[in-house]
């Protein structure tokens, strides 16, 4: 079967846009790239006689960059290892990287080889994860394919212009249309690329990254809806854009995109329950949704919205959070501190473990003033929080074992990030409750002098203490350019 495929088919192919055999992967076209690579090394072409020879026979004379990918792939064929990707890595790279080049002129016929592009995508980057995890072996730089793999492909997001049609109307109908027939191959591939690079910048640790797709992801898509865009890929759009919100600590826009993501995958994940045929589609969206939840819940925890995690029993976070909402509800900073030492290593993989330690401890003294506000000062009909009240309070919820209230460190006790501040002294007393009154959190006067908060008199807890969520929402509205992602 090597023998049935030669360079005269080759070319015929090419010529008559049957781009198909332009693959990477061998479990498809291994037995006609084998059949090349025994023509090849037979022919001994030297690089300028491949060249020549493809200019001649590609039907593509004067797209010079389209004849560059195709030796570069006429060269891979000739010279792949199937049993070594370390050694052959190159010459992948070489014609991923020339197929891309391949589609940065509109002015050539580049949509046929656009679906090729993206078939190759899906088999470069796994290929650039497994040469990464083994960068000591092979004595590469951490993240050296990925890096050079996102540098390929930002190229293509860069070169996709917006050619708006001025008869559109911005009808969700249209757009739909336009989608299917005369939307560009590379326009309809745009979000497919935002969600690669993004997670490309999230897996090389550079984040930050991810501000230019996100910016200019709008600017540069023909389609007036976002919901024309494949639901699949809204989904991951949504999931990575709350991830960068966390990241930047941006808590309600975090929330609202993971939310909304969530939602969108539940309803998929709803749609295939009781379908035997698609098992293997609802273990997949239920990874997906297990993705979600690991950024959701803390970023839901962090405004004040605990999850019901009776609706989520099923995924294995909930364990461990549900602790989490108990030490902050009960207003318990030691078993908070607890609870972040204890996950710190998988909080920290999740790049969640900073705004957690920076956002929590307020929210969990505010629960613990309103439980001794709710059982010390309304149950006796008063309106005056005297501080050394909400001072013993602190030092039990600290679980501080000397007389005063404040942390020894007279013998050399190792300070941590989790007691280094929150030291249950006098002070700390009115610093906690004057922030809580800044926040919005409490509604009262501090009298330093008299050492005392005085709130409303004769008047429910949650006028006192209004609730979290609310507060947030107020204080911090959802970015107006995200609206479009409801359009």
């Amino acid at each position: 079967m090597v023998g049935n495929y030669n360079l005269n088919q080759f070319f015929r192919d090419i010529q008559n846009g049957n781009y198909t055999i332009l693959s990477l992967d061998l479990q498809f076209n291994g037995f006609q790239v084998a059949s090349l690579q025994n023509e090849l090394i037979s022919k001994s072409y030297t690089k300028k006689q491949l060249e020549e020879l493809v200019e001649f026979n590609s039907g593509n004379k004067r797209w010079t960059r389209f004849n560059i990918m195709i030796t570069s792939f006429l060269n891979y064929c000739e010279n792949v290892d199937p049993w070594s990707i370390w050694s052959s890595c190159d010459l992948i790279f070489e014609f991923y990287s020339n197929l891309t080049n391949c589609l940065l002129n509109d002015t050539y016929p580049i949509d046929p080889l656009v679906p090729i592009f993206r078939k190759q995508t899906e088999i470069v980057i796994p290929l650039a994860i497994k040469l990464d995890n083994n960068y000591m072996i092979l004595g590469t730089r951490k993240y050296q394919f990925l890096s050079h793999t996102s540098s390929i492909i930002s190229k293509l997001f860069n070169s996709i212009k917006t050619y708006r049609n001025d008869n559109s109307g911005g009808n969700g109908s249209n757009d739909s249309e336009r989608y299917d027939a005369t939307l560009p191959e590379k326009q309809k591939i745009l979000l497919y690329l935002v969600n690669k690079l993004n997670n490309l910048y999230f897996r090389i640790d550079s984040p930050q990254l991810c501000s230019n797709i996100f910016n200019n992801f709008k600017p540069k898509s023909m389609l007036e809806h976002f919901k024309d865009y494949n639901i699949r890929e809204r989904i991951e759009y949504r999931y990575l854009l709350g991830r960068y919100y966390l990241l930047n600590a941006r808590m309600s826009n975090a929330y609202a995109q993971l939310q909304k993501a969530y939602v969108m995958a539940m309803s998929i994940n709803n749609s295939l329950q009781g379908n035997d045929d698609d098992n293997g589609n609802r273990l997949v969206w239920k990874r997906n949704i297990n993705r979600i939840l690991r950024y959701l819940i803390p970023a839901g925890i962090v405004i004040g919205k605990c999850p019901n995690f009776n609706d989520i029993k099923d995924y294995p976070q909930i364990d461990i959070y549900k602790k989490l909402c108990h030490n902050i509800t009960t207003g318990n900073m030691s078993g908070l501190h607890g609870w972040l030492k204890l996950h710190e290593k998988l909080l920290r993989r999740q790049y969640v473990h900073l705004i957690l330690l920076e956002k929590l401890p307020i929210l969990t003294y505010r629960f613990l003033i309103k439980n001794v506000i709710s059982k010390f000062v309304i149950s006796e009909g008063s309106n005056k929080l005297l501080y050394e009240l909400v001072h013993r309070a602190i030092w039990v919820s600290l679980n501080l074992s000397d007389d005063n209230g404040s942390i020894d460190n007279s013998m050399g006790k190792k300070i941590t990030i989790y007691d280094g501040i929150h030291t249950g002294t006098l002070a700390d007393t009115e610093n906690i409750l004057v922030t809580l009154i800044n926040l919005g959190f409490l509604r009262g006067n501090c009298f330093p002098l008299l050492k005392l908060c005085v709130f409303q008199k004769n008047v429910p807890i949650t006028d006192v203490m209004p609730s979290v969520d609310k507060r947030i929402a107020l204080q911090f509205p959802l970015h107006s350019d995200d609206s479009w992602l409801d359009s």
